[in-house]
């Protein structure tokens, strides 16, 4: 049946929201945006500890904070969390896009930035050091200033996208993808 559906999507026949029914991340498409950001955290969470880390979740600085080992530095993580946007082109290729909003340039208490990415049956996970983040931050041409709300001009936010004359998901390095085959 997603076959099916990608398929018609290719042709243009279908929109985005039809990809989401009966799909393995169904719930997830029709969350708050509050909710997402827990879910992101929640995933990232994951696969730490599938990686043997020790993982906590926190609220000061970060969203979650993990280490190898009992004698390991803490590291403190960001969690930006977004569901992908599909649409047909006119050529028959799929234009992928995430939009991950409200990344703080200027708060110091993070050691890296995550972006996870939900698609209908799969999670892409992507990240950024604090250090790379901090040199490339202003010449990436996914990252863009975007309105503040506490009267700075501090906020970013990030626009992977990936269609015909652009993808700059390159820019970010993905972790993890658990995508089987072609199914979205």
């Amino acid at each position: 049946m997603i076959i099916e559906l990608v398929d018609r999507l290719k042709a243009g026949v279908i929109k985005t929201p039809e990809l989401w029914r009966g799909s393995k991340h169904e719930q997830w498409f029709n969350n708050n945006n509050s909710s997402k950001g827990s879910h992101g955290t929640f995933c990232y969470k994951q696969f730490l500890e599938s990686e043997g880390n020790e993982v906590e979740i926190i609220s000061d600085e970060g969203d979650l904070r993990y280490r190898k080992g009992p004698h390991s530095k803490w590291v403190k993580t960001e969690v930006k969390a977004s569901k992908v946007d599909l649409k047909t082109l006119k050529s028959g290729l799929i234009n992928e896009q995430l939009w991950f909003n409200q990344l703080r340039p200027l708060q110091k208490g993070w050691d890296e930035i995550v972006l996870v990415g939900c698609y209908p049956n799969h999670i892409r996970i992507w990240r950024k050091s604090r250090t790379d983040w901090d040199k490339q931050c202003d010449r990436l041409d996914s990252t863009q200033k975007v309105l503040e709300h506490i009267g700075t001009d501090e906020l970013r936010a990030v626009l992977l996208t990936k269609n015909s004359n652009r993808n700059n998901f390159h820019e970010w390095e993905l972790i993890h993808n658990d995508q089987q085959g072609g199914l979205l």
